[in-house]
């Protein structure tokens, strides 16, 4: 039908929202060696540890979701989030494990759609 893969993998989960894929990656040491977060998986399972604080998100196609769950946090380090394109900002930041974002790309830019993003000891967006 001439479509992507990322095209066809964006309208399979619009047509069936229970298929859905996991990745667990532990993060990157600071945002010049950021643990980029897979484009084809849905969920991402996210690790932090000293010098383990960074992951970056490329663009997706447009209508495609991505959730991304702070996992495990050692010690007192940060989870930031830097997606390539960001309609709220440049960054999100978790400070404590079991925080979660999902995001949705509109052809442009990253959204928050839902998650822990706002207030003291949640995910903030900068």
């Amino acid at each position: 039908t001439g479509l992507t893969d990322s095209q066809k993998l964006a309208r399979a989960w619009v047509l069936k929202p229970t298929v859905y894929s996991v990745e667990s990656v532990t993060a990157g040491n600071g945002s010049g060696n950021a643990t980029a977060l897979s484009t084809t998986t849905t969920v991402s399972l996210v690790s932090t540890k000293a010098s383990a604080t960074h992951v970056s998100l490329a663009d997706g196609v447009e209508g495609q979701l991505k959730i991304i769950i702070h996992k495990t946090r050692a010690g007192s380090n940060d989870l930031v989030i830097t997606p390539a394109n960001f309609a709220a900002g440049s960054t999100l930041t978790s400070d404590s494990a079991a925080r979660a974002v999902q995001l949705l790309f509109d052809g442009s830019n990253w959204q928050v759609v839902a998650g822990e993003i706002t207030g003291t000891a949640e995910m903030v967006i900068a």
